[in-house]
């Protein structure tokens, strides 16, 4: 039981201390319970005295109206203060996830399945706060009360509390046993809500393709075994706790039946006075009423104890290590030296990587797709950290300096483009949130986006749904284009970025890019080798090594890959469909 309070200290953070005062606010409601059971065994007693007069009713009265008004206080005001600061801790304990989760490399999103961060940040959030505000004051003030109860007991009769002492021991096993079985069982709940999500989120993100090639059925199937997965073992870990508890239960409610049979044989005996046994029953009753409540809450918090566990393993989670939140860089020329980077122990997918670009100058990442250009910007944004060598900017190590200070430097513009559930002004400023709307316009107006704005139903203020949905790809990648000329990044990373544009808005987002580079160290991928040859050194990567390097009539001249592909690209423009039948047809320029 230390360890689950503790790992609810530690996933609350230093914010959890906030949770002492309703907790002692519970705990002096149990006080109160315990007093006002006082009052009613004093009433009974004199009773039983013939000392009961008009006035001690009065008076018996008036505490207990007390005590009433008081534990209505201290329970109303400690719910409202458990609600309000658990709350309070949960969305410092999001905002905490999100931060460390923005600072871990993309290989932790590439071992784990959506659908497991999705639990963790979504199920396991829930249920840890139903445990912070609903269930945890709740377990501290049964403990509490027995313990006090128990006092009581041995100050009466050493006897009765011995008794009572020992059915608690004895049984305990019992309440133990529910908790393990409610934390195992846990985990395979968990699991079978961690397939859940992964089948709505592929079936949702692959309708289209679904419905294409006629899988629906197929891919409903397996959404609709997922959820009877999560049922059966929904109702499994009921069943399965449900013996251990309601045993547990059983027998701690036997202290009420035993007490009244006991007290009675030693009250005959004349060992016992009847005022005494009276309180023996009295406190047997309301220990019984709390081991029962104990009895279901104890499994109730180790299975909500398992959603601590899952947090805090998201939290120990290594972020990248660095020195320096920020970096004032003499200049933004990038060196690789010797880099070789592997995504898995087994595959070596950059190879003794060594180039430098001076800057100012654009240097352009050809060669086949998978030799490892991609991964090079990814290194250089550090969404990685290199396996051997060394990444540089300005002559500093980025493995010193934090990844948001770092890529404060970058404007990224990625040939698959996402867009926040937002406005397209929001989206657009996204890099630099305190831009003006005019800066906004100017600069949707270079990437040639702002007449299919406009078209819009509320123009800037348009909604383009969750990843850009309601958006064409070309339009998107547009929007993306005046994100980066906002940002006004000296560092430029640009990944085949008109791809999705028509032949015609291509010439005007070349020149919208000539805005965005000039003056800044440009990294650009490139498969139209066309669009790069003046670029100032062209790099051709194979296999995850430098094979070719050199400006574009260079490699010309030097008749090894890029060149034999720039030929290829040249001829493959002047192919034509034509009667049904694709030709080629070469135009001789003159």
């Amino acid at each position: 039981m230390t360890g689950m309070l503790r790992r609810i200290i530690r996933v609350s953070g230093k914010e959890g201390r906030r949770l002492v005062f309703p907790v002692l606010l519970s705990l002096l409601d149990s006080f109160l319970h315990m007093g006002m059971f006082a009052v009613m065994v004093s009433a009974i007693i004199d009773l039983l005295n013939g000392d009961f007069t008009g006035e001690k009713l009065g008076v018996y009265f008036a505490v207990l109206a007390i005590m009433f008004i008081l534990r209505a206080v201290l329970g109303s005001v400690g719910y409202a203060q458990i609600q309000y600061r658990g709350s309070d801790i949960i969305t410092g304990l999001r905002l905490r996830l999100g931060d460390h989760i923005r600072s871990l490399n993309l290989g932790y999103f590439n071992r784990n399945s959506i659908g497991k961060l999705s639990a963790v940040l979504t199920t396991d959030i829930s249920d840890f706060e139903t445990a912070l505000t609903h269930i945890f004051s709740q377990f501290c003030k049964a403990i509490f009360f027995t313990a006090l109860a128990l006092v009581f007991a041995f100050g009466i009769d050493w006897r009765f509390g011995l008794g009572v002492l020992v059915i608690i021991a004895a049984v305990l096993p019992l309440l133990v046993r529910a908790g393990t079985v409610a934390s195992g069982r846990a985990l395979t709940l968990r699991s079978s809500v961690e397939g859940v999500v992964s089948r709505v989120v592929e079936y949702v993100n692959g309708i289209k393709t679904f419905k294409l090639y006629n899988l629906t059925g197929e891919k409903f199937e397996a959404l609709d075994r997922s959820f009877r997965d999560l049922k059966r073992e929904s109702i499994k870990m009921e069943l399965s706790v449900m013996p251990w508890s309601i045993s547990f239960s059983v027998i701690t409610s036997c202290i009420i039946p035993l007490s009244l049979i006991a007290g009675s044989l030693v009250m005959t005996r004349g060992l016992l006075a009847p005022a005494t046994y009276i309180i023996v029953v009295m406190i047997a009753i309301s220990i019984s009423v709390m081991m029962s409540s104990l009895g279901s809450l104890y499994p109730l918090m180790n299975f909500l104890d398992r959603a601590a566990l899952n947090i805090l393993a998201l939290l120990d989670e290594k972020p990248f290590p660095f020195q320096k939140e920020k970096a004032d860089f003499p200049d933004y020329g990038i060196s690789f030296k010797d880099v070789s980077f592997r995504y898995t122990e087994e595959v070596e997918v950059l190879k003794h990587v060594s180039f430098a670009a001076k800057p100012g100058t654009t240097t352009a990442l050809v060669g086949p797709s998978g030799s490892g250009k991609t991964t090079i910007t990814s290194l250089i944004s550090r969404f990685w950290d290199v396996t051997e060598g060394c990444i540089k900017i300005g002559g500093e190590d980025i493995r010193d300096i934090a990844p948001d200070g770092l890529t404060e430097r970058m404007a990224v513009v990625f040939q698959d483009v996402y867009l926040l559930n937002d406005t397209v002004l929001n989206n657009i400023r996204a890099g630099k949130p305190d831009v003006s709307r005019e800066e906004v316009e100017a600069a949707a107006k270079a990437a040639c986006c702002h007449d299919f704005i406009m078209k819009m139903p509320e123009g800037y203020d348009t909604m383009v749904g969750e990843g850009g949905s309601t958006l064409s790809g070309g339009e998107r990648q547009r929007i993306s284009i005046a994100r980066a000329l906002i940002k006004d990044a000296p560092i430029v990373l640009l990944d085949e970025t008109t791809s999705s544009l028509d032949a015609d808005n291509e010439a005007e987002i070349n020149r919208a890019f000539d805005l965005l580079m000039k003056g800044k160290t440009v990294i650009v991928i490139a498969h139209r080798l066309g669009t790069i040859t003046g670029a100032d050194n062209i790099l051709v990567i194979d296999g995850g090594r430098i094979a070719e390097s050199g400006s574009h009539s260079e490699l010309l001249r030097k008749g090894g890959w890029y060149e034999r592909m720039y030929k290829e690209q040249q001829q493959a423009k002047n192919w034509r469909i034509s009667s049904g039948k694709e030709q080629r047809t070469m135009n001789k320029e003159r």
